[in-house]
């Protein structure tokens, strides 16, 4: 978020803020375009009036708009094909599925979003279905509620979204939208007992909130943690891929889709992250190039207008 958001969000006016910390109008609209304008004494008028540290405030100014989340937001409102937000709500629900074992085609989920319905898919489980069209929304909700700062309230409201009507969400023992109440492992490897799942949560966000200006070191390090809790029952990698992606475009990083053909390259950097984090890393800017690519296609702009 930067700070004309910050502005919007809490409905203060940059006439409101102007005479409030005594600057001219034409001061703050400079520095709003440039932050590097604003001298430290005006800073801390500013800072003083909206309650927030010196730190916190420069991160405010100093970040820019991302052009991909502004045009996904946009797009999301008209609803058409051919653009980047269609492009993403299909190839980030299909490989995310995929990864996870869905059967359904890329031509099934692309006819699942644009009709809602289905024809001919023998042998495709429900659930499969389910939780694809699920995705759809989660991610509609994900870029409604970007503002909001990352917590355990989010995610679990995520997990409780991607599993609605599926047969987990019959089983009182899953606790959809709750942490794990049974031991769960990934690809053979222990995770978090469900005991210390709250506790290891609640650890990874305040290291998380203390980061400051996050880069994209930081948000890969987060999903590996955030993996290795695994602290649902059920839809971890999915849910820590929406998070992975939310944060990218939360910090003006390009976000990037995990492609089914890259699985194994995706685990196998998850599960040697802690002796070899380049794996993880070259595998997701990997991910990050394709997705810029279509981004680009898209957007229709340079390179150096993305972020």
């Amino acid at each position: 978020m930067n700070i004309k958001n910050y502005l919007k969000i809490n409905k203060i006016s940059l006439k409101k803020l102007s005479v409030a910390c005594d600057i001219p109008y034409p001061t703050l609209n400079k520095a709003l375009k440039n932050p590097e304008s604003i001298k430290i004494v005006n800073f801390k008028r500013i800072a003083k009036y909206l309650g927030l540290s010196l730190d916190e405030l420069y991160e405010l100014f100093f970040q820019r708009e991302s052009k991909i989340l502004n045009a996904l937001i946009e797009q999301k409102k008209i609803k058409l094909s051919g653009n980047l937000y269609y492009y993403t709500q299909i190839q980030f629900a299909y490989n995310s599925n995929r990864i996870e074992g869905s059967k359904l085609t890329e031509d099934e989920t692309r006819m699942l979003y644009d009709t809602n319905t289905l024809l001919d898919v023998k042998g495709v489980p429900v659930d499969d279905v389910f939780e694809t069209a699920n995705h759809f929304h989660l991610f509609n909700v994900m870029l409604d509620e970007i503002d909001n700062d990352l917590s355990e309230e989010i995610i679990k409201k995520y997990h409780e979204i991607l599993i609605n009507g599926t047969s987990a969400s019959y089983k009182e023992w899953f606790n959809v939208g709750e942490y794990k109440a049974l031991a769960n492992e990934v690809g053979g490897n222990s995770t978090t007992s469900p005991e210390k799942v709250e506790f290891e949560i609640k650890t990874l966000f305040v290291w998380y909130s203390i980061l400051g200006n996050k880069k994209i070191e930081d948000l890969i390090e987060f999903h590996y943690r955030f993996e290795k809790i695994h602290p649902f029952q059920d839809g971890n990698g999915r849910i820590g891929r929406m998070i992975l992606f939310r944060e990218c475009l939360k910090n003006n990083i390009v976000p990037f889709i995990i492609t089914g053909e890259y699985k194994a390259y995706y685990y196998k950097g998850l599960f040697e992250f802690r002796e070899e984090a380049g794996y993880l890393m070259d595998t997701s800017l990997l991910m990050q190039d394709n997705y810029k690519a279509m981004c680009l296609k898209f957007l229709n702009i340079e390179e150096n207008e993305l972020v």
